[in-house]
């Protein structure tokens, strides 16, 4: 018989910054569910299906509070162009071995990349599926492959590489309210930094139109370190354009690619940008960038490095 029930995160090590007030708890329903002899649960709420054979109870019961938040955050930054007729799926095992299994069969001949991931999980075709690491690193896995899947299920064309994966990785990091609920603090995200540091230290930071063009399925054959740079550089370049003050000339053409995201308009720029390219090597995230952020690469990627100087608090990049 379902159970109709509230979720709160009731993890006492990621307690965070209190908030006044109280919110309306979660509503959803419960449901067994098993997969390949792992006992587990469906949990359903207004957003979203969940599907996780993970064991804690208090866990489990937090995640629809904790997605359904999540979603209402990917809403006000990214208003939504497509309303989805259902509710999206999560996937959410235990162990890796059931992730793999469930991975092939549910990505076929594709199953063989993903596995590739070290730890994590992906969005396909509107549904996420990931493996329990810890409490926070899951929570943070959640969170970064919801923004994707909220994109693909809300948005209309596709978005360049550099701005899905930097927008997931601006939602990574975070703390919790008195009700348990993600307050996001994108600055302060400690799962990139050392990458970034380590990149800058050793000057292998990718050039900006690189990383512009760089389709995040290229980064998974790569060596580790380089894959852990790209993720911190698309993170960081996605926190420097959003930094709402007068020293920031990217600000205003960034939120206005963000309004435009997954539109007609935006597609529309990029591809006049991409026609005026007399060498035919303009890539489609290049476009972008430069169809709504700054047409002068150069002086972005001086201003951006000097401005990872003082976020990482580092002497120099040279």
């Amino acid at each position: 018989m379902p159970r109709f029930t509230a979720g709160l995160l009731l993890l006492a090590s990621l307690s965070g910054c209190s908030s006044a007030g109280t919110t309306e708890p979660v509503q959803f329903v419960r449901e067994d569910w098993s997969y390949r002899g792992a006992s587990g649960a469906r949990l359903s709420s207004e957003s979203y299906v969940i599907y996780t054979t993970c064991r804690s109870a208090p866990f489990v019961d937090a995640l629809p509070a904790f997605l359904e938040s999540c979603r209402k955050a990917y809403a006000e930054l990214l208003p939504p162009t497509i309303t989805p007729d259902q509710p999206m799926e999560t996937y959410l095992f235990q162990s890796r071995w059931h992730w793999e299994r469930f991975t092939e069969e549910f990505t076929g001949p594709r199953a063989d990349i993903y596995k590739q991931i070290r730890s994590g999980g992906y969005s396909e075709r509107g549904v996420t599926v990931s493996h329990y690491g810890t409490r926070r690193s899951t929570l943070s896995i959640l969170a970064h492959e919801g923004l994707h899947q909220y994109l693909e299920v809300t948005h209309g064309k596709p978005i360049p590489a550099w701005l899905n994966e930097g927008l997931a990785c601006y939602f990574e990091s975070f703390d919790l309210d008195a009700d348990n609920r993600p307050i996001f603090t994108p600055e302060q995200n400690t799962l990139r930094t050392p990458a970034l540091r380590d990149a800058l230290r050793k000057n292998g930071l990718q050039p900006i139109h690189q990383i512009l063009a760089t389709d995040a399925g290229q980064e998974i054959h790569k060596r580790s370190p380089e894959v852990l740079a790209y993720y911190a550089q698309t993170w960081s370049i996605v926190v420097f354009l959003m930094r709402p003050d007068r020293k920031n000339p990217y600000y205003a053409g960034f939120r206005e690619l963000l309004n435009e995201l997954g539109t007609e308009q935006m597609e529309r720029r990029a591809r006049a940008f991409m026609a005026a390219d007399t060498d035919g090597n303009m890539s489609f995230g290049e476009a972008i960038f430069r169809a709504y952020v700054t047409d002068d690469l150069e002086k972005f990627d001086s201003d951006y490095r000097d401005w990872l100087v003082k976020l990482l608090a580092m002497e120099s990049y040279q």
